[in-house]
């Protein structure tokens, strides 16, 4: 989708081999801003207008530019997916919920998923957008966690490139892009899914979220001491169904407070630990394929009584059937 000569495209802008739309036409730029990138709504000052975007969607993360010469404005309803926005030049504001942030070449702005956004962009301005599947970032946290998150993924609008990794973060980010868009070879399947999940491990660790307080524990020793006494007991006991009870008489420390200490330091509770411990040991014993393991042995070997909790507590951790990880081993 073009009005502008081919020779245009060949300029050195990210992502210039999978353009979708450039142009001096506003009303093309709406139409690919609508059916392609999903905008509710989109217009622009025609004077000077000259638009650019292009676009490589991936299994977890979609990577796009864009640069408009002339002021624009893009509305997004609520989306499935995080978004990062890299300035690369020029400025602009986006707003979503009730926060408003200015993002340039000194601050990216972060969108959450679910929210509807307003972008505003400048004059000149140039972004690199990533997109992050907000259902692989839930799986990544729970994976970096240890358990499931509860409740929602909401992110702080805004993260300066001063903060702590942020530049790290927007060079990866960058380097991805570059690599996903070459007239190369692509890159190996299974090369390219680890940097994908690099990127969104990178992507939770700097930009701040209401789960970064618990990825933050990174001293365990702020614990008490009854804390790890726990966790060691549990580890050592995935054979079997441990109660709160047995807990509380191996730390010697009352129930109420062996939550509220799991809680403030671990930000979750011992017995989502507990089950987390075995249901990760019962994939160990599915992923080694021993023809004489079936998944009731596994299931019963791991402390789990009922097999139908047991198949469903496994698939909301693992994201598949135990039997479906038997037979892949197999």
């Amino acid at each position: 989708m073009s009005d502008v000569s081919s020779s245009a495209i060949e300029l050195s802008y990210p992502l210039n081999r999978s353009p979708v739309v450039h142009t001096r036409n506003t009303e093309e730029m709406r139409h690919a801003m609508i059916n392609f990138y999903g905008a509710q709504a989109f217009s622009a000052a025609a004077e000077g207008f000259e638009g650019f975007g292009s676009f490589v969607n991936l299994d977890a993360t979609g990577f796009g530019f864009c640069r408009y010469a002339a002021p624009a404005v893009a509305s997004f309803p609520e989306t499935d997916f995080a978004r990062l926005q890299i300035a690369l030049g020029g400025s602009a504001r986006t707003s979503s919920g009730a926060s408003a942030v200015d993002v340039d070449q000194d601050c990216m702005g972060v969108s959450t998923a679910g929210m509807p956004s307003r972008l505003e962009f400048g004059a000149g301005y140039e972004q690199m957008v990533i997109r992050f599947s907000n259902a692989k970032l839930m799986a990544t946290l729970e994976a970096m966690l240890g358990v499931r998150p509860r409740g929602t993924l909401v992110f702080v609008p805004s993260t300066r490139l001063d903060h702590h990794g942020a530049r790290a973060l927007r060079d990866f980010g960058m380097f991805l892009a570059q690599n996903v868009d070459q007239e190369q070879a692509p890159l190996p399947p299974l090369m390219l899914r680890e940097l994908e999940h690099a990127l969104m491990v990178s992507f939770l660790s700097v930009v701040r979220h209401n789960f970064s307080n618990q990825l933050d524990r990174d001293a365990p020793d702020t614990a008490p001491d009854y804390v790890r006494v726990a966790e060691e007991y549990v580890a050592a006991s995935w054979n079997r169904s441990i109660t709160i009870t047995d807990l509380a008489a191996v730390t010697n420390v009352g129930v109420r407070s062996l939550f509220k200490a799991f809680q403030k330091h671990r930000g979750y509770s011992p017995m989502a630990f507990a089950k987390a411990v075995r249901l990760n040991k019962a994939r160990e014993m599915l992923m080694q394929g021993d023809p004489s393991r079936s998944v009731t042995s596994v299931a019963f070997a791991c402390g789990f009584s009922n097999l139908g909790h047991f198949a469903h507590d496994y698939r909301q951790k693992h994201g598949e059937l135990p039997s479906e990880t038997l037979a892949r081993a197999r």
